[in-house]
């Protein structure tokens, strides 16, 4: 069984991820754009760049190139770091916030779909299995 886990997780995330891929779709949102508005989110306004490349596991320039389109869009805005001029930190615009109430609202249906059939207790369990699993991977990787 141990065998078939991460191979099961691995399928997991990417079903989980193209249902979220089509609803954002339906809303016109690439995936890199709707996982950096989310992960924006998540890391709170005023974050830097460096920050949210960091959090998303991408190299600066990709994440650059989809917040210039963010950015255009005017979903976000970018601002000096109060602490130095060369760093840039990001902030949602006002139609960046109503997007983002769309955005999670579509995420949610998705999330209960794919939950469906889940009891509570099942989907606690599984939620702390989780964050054992990706606590364990990140201690590994500070260890190398």
């Amino acid at each position: 069984m141990d065998q078939n886990i991460g191979w099961n997780l691995a399928r997991a995330a990417l079903n989980w991820r193209h249902v979220v891929d089509d609803r954002m779709a339906q809303i016109g949102f690439t995936q890199s754009k709707w996982i950096a508005m989310m992960h924006l989110n998540r890391l709170g306004e005023g974050c830097t760049q460096s920050d949210l490349a960091n959090t998303m596991g991408i190299e600066q320039p990709s994440v650059i190139r989809t917040l210039n389109q963010l950015e255009q869009a005017g979903f976000i805005k970018r601002k000096e770091s109060p602490s130095d001029a060369r760093r840039k930190t990001l902030w949602f615009t006002d139609a960046g916030k109503t997007q983002l109430i769309e955005m999670q609202q579509m995420a949610d249906e998705g999330r209960a779909a794919l939950l469906n059939g889940l009891s509570t207790e099942q989907r606690e369990l599984l939620d702390d299995a989780l964050l054992t699993i990706i606590s364990n991977a990140q201690t590994m990787s500070r260890q190398n």
